[in-house]
């Protein structure tokens, strides 16, 4: 080989979808993904192609719309398909797979937030009927009030270790690493909460150390939100209080906390959103509440004074 002489070594394009996949999920994973968003682009990228397997080759852009086009599809889950399929196919022109991509000038659809506003007479039915005998519903009973004290979002909660939850100063600090927007940040919570707690760790074999999650499962495993959603489903059912999800718990911790007295800017901070836009959701399920608020504090009142009878003397 002649001195000076060019090597072109640039990285040939993957064959098929399933090696563009793994470069893909490769890449997202190197750029700190978490293992839950990866595990929905690998969801979601292999439905789209077990379903249409030679749009990897040829008639890309036919595929994606029938594929998106799906009749009786959710605006939900047309916009998680959106969101996975989008990044995949742009990290697909990159690697020279597609000359542009196939899924351009398709766009989002509106969709309705499902916020749900359960009363904290429910969540009492819901902790009276959960208890605290076994290890697991311990666990279950503390991750409740918990998530409720503190709003974090389930995911979150369940990759807390020990050393990331401080009782005396009632404070848990999620990691960046763990943080859904892998941004760190940090939560408190009640004394109530911080005994629970303290009682959890308490029952913990020796063995169990801080590489342990607090709320995991009663082998010392990793639990996971699917498995906390199904537990307090069957305890609502027993409670009698209808559907009831880990992330319910979330939007309760929302609505109490603006009713309380809360505002949207601390709350932002609190449950970890990146825009203010997603925490004023729940303002609207708590318009009658902010009304009351106003009929007592308006400036306009202090202007005009309602006249008030003074009562004097009593007959006999």
């Amino acid at each position: 080989m002649k001195r000076g002489t060019i090597i072109d070594i640039k990285r040939k394009p993957p064959k098929t979808w399933e090696e563009g996949m793994y470069r893909f999920l490769s890449w997202k994973k190197a750029q700190g993904g978490a293992e839950r968003t990866l595990r929905g682009y690998k969801e979601i990228i292999t439905l789209f192609f077990s379903r249409f397997p030679l749009a990897f080759s040829g008639k890309c852009r036919e595929c994606l719309i029938e594929f998106l086009a799906q009749d009786g599809i959710s605006p939900t889950t047309f916009n998680m398909r959106l969101k996975a399929l989008r990044p995949f196919f742009a990290f697909c022109i990159d690697e020279g797979t597609f000359s542009s991509s196939p899924i351009e000038g398709f766009s989002k659809r509106k969709e309705q937030p499902r916020i749900v506003d359960h009363s904290p007479d429910s969540i009492r039915k819901l902790l009276n009927v959960i208890g605290t005998k076994t290890f697991s519903r311990l666990r279950d009973s503390t991750l409740l009030m918990f998530q409720l004290d503190t709003g974090i979002r389930p995911s979150e909660a369940l990759q807390l270790s020990p050393t990331d939850i401080d009782c005396d100063t009632g404070k848990a600090v999620i990691r960046a690493v763990t943080a859904k927007t892998r941004t760190a940040r940090g939560v408190f919570f009640s004394e109530k909460t911080a005994s629970l707690i303290n009682h959890l760790l308490s029952v913990r074999p020796d063995e169990w150390n801080d590489t342990v999650p607090v709320f995991c499962t009663s082998f010392g495993d990793a639990w996971n939100t699917h498995g906390w959603t199904v537990n307090l489903k069957r305890y609502a059912e027993k409670a009698g209080i209808g559907r009831f999800s880990a992330y319910d718990i979330r939007h309760c911790h929302a609505i109490q906390y603006l009713r309380n007295g809360g505002d949207v800017f601390t709350l932002q901070r609190e449950m970890g959103h990146t825009t203010l836009s997603m925490t004023e959701r729940y303002l609207a399920l708590c318009d009658d509440d902010l009304k009351a608020v106003h009929s007592r504090v308006s400036p306009v009142h202090s202007l005009f004074p309602e006249k008030r009878t003074r009562l004097g003397n009593l007959k006999k």
